[in-house]
């Protein structure tokens, strides 16, 4: 496990996807809107919705596609050859992509902090690492099953965007939706996107109640996950 970890790893800091989708874009448009901020409150709305966008672009879209580029290439079909298990194997190169995935969190993080310039409790930061690891899981886990369902990337970017872009809309990650129409408020609840953003912004505010509350959820959105990608997993294209 840790040697497949590790290759995952050195793998994953090669990829030009990381560093357009998880650092450039994220750390980009934190600085381009903090440009026009007014409000007060708006800083650390952004940050959050930066950092959330960065985990979900690299742990759900750029995973997808390497879980399908390996599948592809033979990689899974020797899983079957092996004495490693299945279980064994999507833990350690998840593990290495969630680690990955809290890297860029963090980058992002601090580019915020620098140009808002916020005073952000160490505590806070303390909290924020066990909300982001929870929810970095459950995204790698989902593209396990997104791979899974396509056959070529051209389907893989479908039905990643088919997923992130209504998990986007339906959220408050960039603006408020207390006027939005009762069936978006009700998708908004229901939105495991959303569940990760007040986990963060519980986990900046100090507010303990929400922030359990926010782990328990995607805690069982990553159980799952877990379920789902062992259940739908393909070693090859048949």
């Amino acid at each position: 496990m840790k040697t497949i970890f590790k290759l995952t790893l050195k793998s994953a800091t090669r990829d030009p996807f990381l560093l357009f989708w998880s650092i450039v874009l994220p750390i980009g448009g934190t600085i381009g809107l903090g440009m026009f901020i007014q409000s007060p409150d708006y800083p650390e709305r952004i940050l959050t919705g930066m950092m959330a966008v960065s985990i979900l672009f690299y742990s759900f879209m750029t995973t997808s596609f390497a879980v399908l580029t390996q599948r592809r290439r033979g990689v899974y079909n020797l899983l079957r050859v092996t004495p490693m298990s299945l279980w064994k194997y999507i833990c350690s190169i998840s593990g290495a992509w969630t680690l990955t995935s809290l890297v860029c969190a963090i980058l992002v993080l601090i580019s915020g902090i620098f140009v808002f310039e916020l005073n952000i409790a160490v505590r806070s930061i303390v909290a924020l690492i066990p909300v982001i690891i929870i929810a970095t899981i459950g995204y790698v886990f989902l593209s396990f099953f997104a791979a899974s369902l396509s056959r070529t990337e051209s389907n893989v970017s479908i039905l990643t965007n088919m997923i992130t872009i209504p998990l986007l809309l339906c959220s408050s990650a960039f603006y408020s939706l207390d006027s939005a129409p009762g069936w978006v408020q009700m998708l908004n609840r229901i939105n495991p996107f959303q569940w990760f953003i007040n986990g963060l912004r519980n986990s900046l505010a100090l507010e303990w109640s929400g922030y359990f509350i926010s782990m328990g959820l995607l805690s069982l959105v990553g159980i799952a996950a877990f379920l789902l990608a062992l259940r739908t997993f393909r070693y090859a294209d048949i």
